[in-house]
C-alpha cells in the first residue's frame, strides 16, 4: 500500500500467523505500507510465531503480543482466561475508513479452508467501535482514555443503523440467542436461517442457540446449520437439534445468515467474525461478531452457503472418515 500521509495507520488485531500459507504476503504488504509512511501496529495472539514477530517488530511495525501471559499461556488481552482470538484490520487513509473483518488466520492450514473476509468502508461509527476495542486490546485492559467498556457497553451500532458490532467477552449476554429470538417469522422465499460454525460445543449458550433454532423450525423457517468438527456435529445431534444439518472438514467459516422477518421487518442479514459457538468464545476470550444488513452481500453469503452444503467433505475428525 503506497502513499500514506501523516496520520494515516493500519491496526491489526491477529490470532495465529505464520510466514507461509499467505502470512509471508500480509507481511510484506505491512511493510510496504510502513515503508510508504503508514503507522502500523499489531495485536498478537499466542499462535503468532516468534519469527513473524520479530520480522515485523525489524521493520518497524509495533508488536503487542498480548495473547499470552508470562507463564506462556493463552490469554485474553482484556485480562480474562480465554485466547485473543481476533482477525481483523483497521486501515485509516486520511478521510477513508476500512474494516476487514475475516474468519481466517494468517496461516497454511488456514489457508486451506474455507474462509470469508467482508470488508466496511466509511462508516464512521463502526470504524470507532473497532479501534476503539483495538485500543483496549492493547492497553490490556476494557479500559481507554479514560473510558471504561462494561458488558453492556461491547455491542455497538455503526453509523449507517444497519451496522452493529459484537466485542468479546460478553459474560452474562447471549447475543446470538437474542438475533434468532429476533427472528419471528419466515415465509417462502424468505425463510432462511443458516448457521456455519467451525466450533459448536456444549454449553449453555450452545444448549440456549439450539432451543431458538428447534423453535425457527417449529414456524416455518429453513434452518441449516454446517460444522467442521465432528464432535459438534454430534453434540448438536445429541442435544435435540431438529433442522439440517452437515459437516465440512474443511471449512473454518463463523457465520449466521437471515432472510426471514428480523427486528420487526422482512430483511436480509448475515453476521460474520471470528466468534465460535462456544461458552468460551462467550465469556473467556478476544472475538468479534460484525452484523451487516444489505441484500447484496447477504446474498453473496446464501451462494457461498450452498457451495459449502453441497460439498462432499467428511467432518473434520470423522471416526467414520479414516482421518486422524
Amino acid at each position: 500500500m503506497a502513499g500514506g500521509q501523516s496520520g494515516d495507520y493500519i491496526r491489526v488485531a491477529m490470532y495465529q500467523w505464520s510466514a507461509s500459507g499467505g502470512g509471508d504476503g500480509v507481511m510484506a504488504a505491512l511493510k510496504m505500507a510502513r515503508d510508504s509512511g503508514f503507522d502500523v501496529k499489531v495485536v498478537a495472539g499466542d499462535h503468532v510465531t516468534t519469527e513473524v514477530a520479530d520480522q515485523l517488530k525489524g521493520w518497524g511495525i509495533g508488536v503487542n503480543r498480548c495473547g499470552v501471559n508470562s507463564g506462556g499461556d493463552s490469554v485474553a488481552c482484556t485480562g480474562e482466561s480465554g485466547a485473543m482470538h481476533n482477525k481483523f484490520l483497521l486501515i485509516s487513509r486520511g478521510t477513508s475508513k476500512t474494516v476487514l473483518q475475516t474468519s481466517s488466520n494468517f496461516s497454511t492450514t488456514q489457508a486451506q479452508h474455507a474462509q470469508n473476509l467482508l470488508i466496511s468502508q466509511n462508516d464512521t461509527g463502526l470504524f470507532s467501535h473497532y479501534l476503539g476495542y483495538w485500543n483496549r486490546m492493547n492497553a490490556g485492559k476494557w479500559t481507554y482514555d479514560g473510558v471504561t467498556w462494561d458488558v453492556d457497553d461491547r455491542a455497538r451500532d455503526g453509523s449507517n443503523d444497519l451496522s452493529r458490532a459484537y466485542f468479546f467477552p460478553m459474560t452474562g449476554k447471549a447475543p446470538l440467542t437474542g438475533v434468532l429470538q429476533n427472528v419471528t417469522a419466515c415465509t417462502t422465499g424468505n425463510e432462511r436461517v443458516w448457521l456455519e460454525a467451525s466450533l459448536f460445543a456444549d454449553g449453555a449458550y450452545s444448549s440456549g442457540i439450539i432451543s431458538e433454532l428447534n423453535r425457527l423450525v417449529g414456524i416455518g423457517c429453513d434452518v441449516k446449520v454446517i460444522v467442521q468438527k465432528y464432535d459438534g456435529k454430534k453434540y448438536m445431534l445429541d442435544a435435540g437439534y431438529k433442522g439440517k444439518l452437515e459437516c465440512h472438514g474443511q471449512h473454518h467459516n463463523k457465520l449466521t445468515l437471515i432472510d426471514a422477518f428480523y427486528a420487526g421487518e422482512w430483511r436480509k442479514a448475515v453476521f460474520v467474525g471470528s466468534y465460535n459457538v462456544t461458552q468460551n468464545s462467550l465469556d473467556k476470550a478476544n472475538d468479534t461478531m460484525l452484523r451487516v444488513i444489505n441484500g447484496w452481500v447477504t446474498n453473496r453469503y446464501i451462494n457461498q452457503f450452498q457451495a459449502l452444503w453441497m460439498a462432499d467433505v467428511d467432518c473434520d475428525d470423522d471416526p467414520g472418515s479414516g482421518s486422524s
